[in-house]
């Protein structure tokens, strides 16, 4: 029977092993599957000879002896000659052949002890026939190899293979000698059906669209500009701006004034969507969430947020890098506005951020093709913050920087770094309990924390905000005036710091009017240090500065916003001092109004005195001379006992202050200093007519609201810088229950304004074109 099995050519199957570790079949398969090498390249082939089911291959790791019979008989010496190596047992016991058959069979089919057996049956029936004894092995090797359809085996994958013999292989591998390398046979490729093959669906690739800001952007035009020396003359002289009065969709009246340089002179495209006039997705995406959240404006569904005209007007004019002053911000629109300009900030850090990420990349990618750049990217300042938010309390920073995060940031994908430091520190005081007797405009504004030294560093990340981070480090400086000028520091101090404002390109002064009642020198001396050159480089890439940076010409490329319940002289005048912007600026007047005269419920003659005055300038000299030479001579007498004089500025309220103490006449002071107990005794005495006068500021009445009683007779000293405070001061008659009661108002030409908002536009009109007499009578409290 193994005569015949060896004649016949076929090998002997073992049976499976018993046990093997699957990390070793696993790397003894891909040692198999991998070699797709053509016949010839290697030393040592692999003979793969099918049976009638399964196919065998035979590992080149085998011993030299046979497991049939160590003598090698005319065929095997044809498989010698192919280069094809018989396996054979390298040892008697059953654990040889255990291991033979671990190394030839690892990749196909495993063969069950059933299947070898079958195959056993089925060669000793065809040696018992005798069809194929005859045939020499010449013959054998002569003979044409015809395709027989019965001679085909189907794979386990189903796909039809034709049977070889030995004989027949070692005649195609002796016909290969003689042909060169490269045109020999190489392994059987199996034919598929077409049918048996499963469709492969495409691969869905998801294709980054690289962002990028336009060439016509806002940002583009304004920051990549170079100025040269005419138009910076240009920019110095403000008379050579153009001057044009234009009426501003739902902010009202105002007077837009532009350079030569100014690029585009139309404030707004109310047709143009938001992200057409540059607007981040990522900010449009959560414009409508913020508005209900933090504006209570509820939107109707559809795909462009429902900014109101106003919000929409204020956008349209700051996204063009104007400046902007709005003296008309009041306590029910004030988050609106806020809003507008929180979202403002954010796309201009995103926009930053954007055009120096798009340069990085370029410039990598020409240094990695060694590839030669003609181009200087210069997209940063000496310094990382970019926009500076000046605020007065701490509330209104918790609520610009929860506005940042509504704007910035989805439920899902989101983190705030320090947040709980945040909520601890600028969270509203447990015991803050504010008088509900107080008028509404007292209780928005402090309600909350009321603190103003503060100062925050925000930096903005790819999923989230970090707050409390080095100022060197932030992209936005979040601070109160008082806060700020305490790193600032003064001429003299040895621990100073203002190198972090030297590339500020967004200057935000919200509520403004509430800095004049706090510190005012803070704000100027904050303005007197932006864009001052750093004392260090702080690892600065200067290649990458900007240009009109390192020439000393930030200021015209930066962008100032303010915002203002009132208009203020003070205020206004920041914009003539300190800021050219080379986009121009828009400055809103306050709608025109009845007054707060309309407001005063006591019936009592009003007096306004003119007095002369050569200029702005000398407006306090001529006041105080006037005051002490005209005016403080008529209540002096006892019948005048109980006169309150309001000094809004606290400098004039120390000039009259030593002025009464000189004169030695008895006077009770009340000012934002005073403690407790002297306010109450100040109070007292003036209560009991120990002292015939109280001088009374108008910054404690800002912070503090006094109902003061018993006021016989009323003089201001100069008018108030809150219109509502002329009609509360007044009012205080109401419970005096005094015939004689009478109030003098002191005003000059220069203050138009004051006086417009205290009698009205129409009166104040009549008031300054007259020029017959100085002293004008309205009479209060008549139907």
């Amino acid at each position: 029977m193994r005569g015949k099995n060896k004649q016949k050519g076929f090998l002997k199957m073992s049976k499976r092993p018993p046990k093997q570790s699957r990390d070793a079949e696993e790397m003894e398969s891909m040692s198999l599957f991998d070699n797709s090498i053509p016949s010839g390249s290697r030393s040592s082939k692999v003979a793969r000879v099918f049976d009638k089911e399964d196919p065998v291959v035979q590992s080149d790791d085998e011993s030299e002896e046979d497991s049939f019979d160590n003598q090698p008989d005319g065929k095997e010496q044809l498989l010698a000659a192919l280069g094809v190596k018989a396996a054979r047992d390298t040892s008697d016991d059953e654990s040889s052949s255990d291991s033979e058959v671990q190394e030839s069979v690892t990749s196909l089919e495993d063969v069950t002890d059933s299947e070898a057996s079958a195959v056993e049956e089925e060669d000793s029936e065809e040696n018992v026939n005798g069809d194929e004894d005859d045939l020499s092995t010449e013959e054998v090797l002569n003979s044409e190899s015809k395709p027989d359809p019965s001679r085909k085996r189907v794979l386990s994958d189903g796909e039809e293979v034709e049977e070889l013999s030995l004989a027949e292989s070692s005649s195609a591998e002796d016909s290969s000698e003689d042909v060169p390398q490269s045109k020999k046979l190489k392994p059987l490729d199996l034919a598929v059906d077409p049918d048996d093959v499963l469709p492969v669906e495409p691969v869905k690739t998801k294709v980054v669209v690289k962002e990028t800001i336009k060439p016509d952007d806002s940002f583009s035009t304004h920051f990549e500009q170079e100025l040269d020396e005419t138009k910076l003359l240009s920019l110095a002289d403000k008379k050579q701006w153009t001057a044009k009065r234009v009426e501003v969709v739902g902010l009202g009246r105002g007077m837009h004034r532009y350079p030569p340089t100014c690029d585009s002179t139309e404030l707004s495209d109310p047709t143009a969507t938001l992200p057409s006039v540059g607007l981040r997705s990522r900010l449009f995406n959560h414009v409508g969430k913020t508005l209900k959240q933090h504006c209570g404006v509820q939107q109707t569904g559809d795909a462009e947020p429902a900014l109101s005209r106003a919000q929409r007007s204020m956008f349209d004019i700051i996204n063009q890098y104007k400046d902007l002053y709005n003296p008309a911000v009041t306590n029910e629109h004030l988050e609106q506005f806020r809003m507008v300009y929180c979202l403002h900030s954010l796309n201009h850090i995103l926009k930053t951020r954007l055009t120096v990420t798009n340069n990085s990349e370029e410039k990598r990618a020409n240094e990695l093709k060694k590839k030669a750049m003609d181009k200087e990217y210069r997209d940063q300042g000496l310094t990382r913050p970019k926009v500076l938010i000046l605020t007065p309390f701490k509330e209104c920073a918790r609520r610009i920087v929860n506005m940042f995060e509504s704007l910035l940031m989805s439920k899902k994908k989101s983190f705030i770094s320090n947040q709980k430091r945040f909520l601890s520190e600028f969270s509203p005081e447990e015991d803050s309990g504010i008088d509900p007797k107080k008028p509404d405009d007292y209780v928005k504004l402090f309600d909350g924390n009321t603190d103003d030294c503060f100062r925050l560093g925000v930096q903005l990340s790819k999923s989230g905000m970090k707050l409390y981070v080095d100022f060197y480090k932030a992209d936005i400086l979040l601070c109160s005036p008082l806060g700020l000028r305490l790193i600032l520091g003064a001429d003299g101090d040895l621990k100073r710091d203002y190198d972090f404002m030297s590339s500020i390109e967004v200057l935000i002064l919200d509520q403004a009017d509430v800095f004049l009642m706090q510190n005012w020198e803070h704000l100027l001396h904050t303005m007197r240090l932006l864009h001052v050159q750093p004392k260090e480089s702080r690892g600065t890439d200067y290649s990458r500065v900007r240009m009109w940076t390192l020439d000393g010409h930030a200021k015209h490329y930066r962008q100032t916003i303010v915002q203002s319940c009132v208009h203020c002289p003070e205020v206004a005048a920041i914009f003539t001092k300190h800021c050219a912007n080379k986009s121009g600026e828009v400055k809103l007047e306050p709608a025109t109004s009845t007054g707060s005269i309309c407001h005063i419920v006591s019936q009592m003659p009003l007096l306004f005195q003119r007095f002369p005055s050569t200029s702005p300038g000398t407006l306090p000299d001529d006041r105080f001379s006037y005051f002490i030479k005209e005016v403080l001579p008529r209540y002096t007498g006892k019948e005048k006992a109980g006169t309150l004089i309001y000094v809004p500025a606290y400098y004039d309220y120390v000039r009259l202050r030593n002025y009464f103490h000189k004169e030695k006449l008895e006077t009770s002071l009340v000012c934002e200093y005073s403690s407790e107990k002297a306010v109450k005794r100040a109070k007292k005495k003036f209560f009991t007519k120990e002292t015939h006068f109280m001088l009374y500021t108008e910054r404690i009445h800002f912070f503090r609201r006094m109902h003061l009683k018993k006021i016989r007779q009323l003089v201001f000293y100069s008018l108030p810088t809150y219109p509502q405070f002329f009609s509360e001061i007044c009012n205080m008659y109401k419970t005096s229950q005094l015939t004689d009661a009478s109030c003098l108002v002191l005003f000059s030409n220069s203050e138009a304004h004051k006086l417009s908002m205290c009698i009205g536009h129409e009166r104040t009109k009549h008031i300054l074109t007259s020029t017959k007499k100085n002293l004008f009578m309205f009479v209060t409290g008549e139907e």
